[in-house]
């Protein structure tokens, strides 16, 4: 575990967020659409989080009849069952759960095919991952590759969220970097949808720059909000999310 890692996290409270939400609730009409559309149900199965933050996620699984169990190494909220530790460790006997949620925590895991190989082990036969993760094979990718290389931002650290503020161990992850690290642990099968609502911040993250007019930052955001659904339907990758069902 990366105590750097930790401490950002206990510092920096408001980055444990995602599409889903995260600081203050869950995005219930984004988490019904995107498992509608993945072919997730919940009722009747035992669903491990990890990487939780606080927890939001669980109110949603119990609602619809699932049983939450939460992993991370800051407990940042009550009221959850919650596991204090390390995804390449995960303290559970092998097939415990009947899915593994990753959500927007797999791109800080620092001993990613670790944590893939405990995913599976964790899973009970005809089980699966949902994972929720940023991508970078956009032009959010390469503004990332530029701003590190040429050492405005350390290695690993520049991302397009909260105005460009830098993370603590954001991995470059790409639509096939996914695909092998999991593949590497024996999984098999993978879907994926885009995000069209994040089209915009994948293929000019500029317009979430601190120093963005506001009135040109709304004209692009409206241009993108139009034309996000029709680009990602044909290129997933164009947006900065990518949600993904994978299997053995």
């Amino acid at each position: 575990m990366s105590k750097d890692l930790q401490e950002y996290y206990r510092r920096n409270p408001l980055m444990v967020s995602s599409p889903f939400g995260g600081v203050d609730g869950v995005n219930h009409e984004l988490a019904r659409e995107v498992f509608d559309r993945l072919g997730i149900a919940l009722a009747g199965r035992r669903i491990l989080d990890t990487g939780c933050g606080r927890g939001y996620m669980g109110d949603y699984v119990r609602e619809l009849g699932g049983t939450y169990v939460g992993t991370d190494f800051v407990a940042s909220r009550a009221g959850f069952t919650l596991a204090l530790a390390d995804a390449a460790a995960l303290p559970f006997p092998n097939g415990t759960f009947d899915t593994v949620f990753c959500i927007d925590a797999f791109e800080h895991i620092p001993e990613p095919e670790q944590a893939t190989r405990e995913f599976r082990r964790v899973l009970r036969p005809g089980g699966f991952v949902f994972l929720s993760a940023p991508n970078y094979s956009n032009v959010a990718g390469l503004v990332k590759k530029v701003c590190e290389g040429a050492g405005w931002y350390e290695r690993n650290t520049w991302a397009p969220f909260r105005n460009w503020q830098p993370q603590e161990l954001e991995h470059p992850l790409t639509g096939t970097a996914i695909r092998r690290v999991f593949g590497a642990a024996g999984f098999t099968r993978f879907t994926r949808i885009g995000h069209p609502v994040e089209v915009g911040i994948g293929l000019f993250p500029w317009v979430e720059h601190a120093k963005m007019p506001e009135a040109i930052k709304f004209r692009l955001q409206r241009v993108f909000a139009a034309a996000g659904p029709s680009i990602v339907s044909v290129w997933p990758a164009a947006s900065l999310h990518g949600f993904w069902r994978i299997e053995v």
